[in-house]
């Protein structure tokens, strides 16, 4: 599943014409280069971006480097690696079971996804009994 990973840096002491490149990529590379490959972003005109389409589990090292008429200037280098994970979701919360409107056997079964998501879309298993014969339904 894909995971957006925030990076910021501080700007240059002149920022009159410059823009930024930032590259991602799983390999290290040198801290004066990002390797053959890397992913990367041009034209950034502040000092934030998100980096979409990321996968869970895996190490990210970024490279900033700062740009201007003149070229491109040398590289920032994260030496925090990003490990893109994920946590367990919450319980679903306001729960309600309404009782059937006639005599059939129909229930109205309703719930709020939980607050916290664990950073993934959430599914449901909905396991019902009726005289011990179980149905699962997945939504």
């Amino acid at each position: 599943m894909d995971k957006d990973l925030t990076v910021q840096w501080t700007a240059v002491s002149d920022e009159s014409g410059i823009t930024y490149t930032v590259w991602n990529s799983t390999c290290s590379g040198t801290e004066t280069e990002p390797p053959s490959g890397a992913s990367n972003k041009t034209g950034i005109t502040g000092t934030l971006i998100i980096l979409n389409g990321l996968k869970q589990g895996t190490r990210y090292y970024i490279w900033v480097a700062a740009v201007s008429s003149d070229g491109q200037g040398s590289y920032n280098y994260s030496t925090r690696v990003s490990n893109i994970t994920f946590s367990v979701p919450g319980a679903p919360i306001d729960l309600t079971i309404s009782p059937p409107p006639c005599s059939c056997d129909e229930l109205t079964i309703q719930w709020k996804a939980p607050a916290n998501t664990g950073g993934l879309p959430v599914n449901y298993l909905l396991y019902l009994n009726k005289n011990y014969n179980y149905s699962i339904i997945v939504g």
